[in-house]
């Protein structure tokens, strides 16, 4: 046997024999909860192909809760925004609207004081008997 070693050829020291990456491919499982709601991501799963990916994501994600849909997608097939150069919010100023600067809470505290809701509660009931 090591006579067999001796002849064989080695890879240098360091170097790989095969590929990390191997010959599976991510895709990004979104599950779907109940019908008729969006459906979120819920994780990854390696794959050789869409329909391994599929069954290995019905068999993780299926036992883990209960969800009706599932999509797999490969993860070279989405797209997204870059953080650096696309702004997503608007540059021009547009907060009007948003719903910000309303001082309800001391609307609420005048109502909440107890003369006002028994006062409410006795015009309310005058109303309905």
């Amino acid at each position: 046997m090591s006579r067999l070693r001796d002849h064989l050829p080695l890879p240098a020291e360091g170097a790989l024999i095969s590929p990390p990456e191997g010959d599976a491919t991510p895709f990004e499982v979104f599950i779907q909860l109940l019908r008729g709601k969006p459906h979120v991501h819920a994780g990854t799963v390696d794959a050789v192909d869409s329909e391994m990916a599929l069954q290995f994501a019905r068999e993780h994600y299926g036992q883990d809760q209960a969800c009706v849909h599932i999509w797999v997608v490969p993860r070279s097939a989405m797209l997204g925004t870059d953080y650096e150069h696309d702004v997503i919010w608007r540059s021009t100023d547009r907060s009007y609207k948003l719903a910000r600067g309303y001082q309800v809470h001391n609307r609420w505290r005048q109502f909440r004081s107890k003369e006002d809701v028994k006062e409410y509660e006795k015009e309310d009931l005058k109303e309905h008997y």
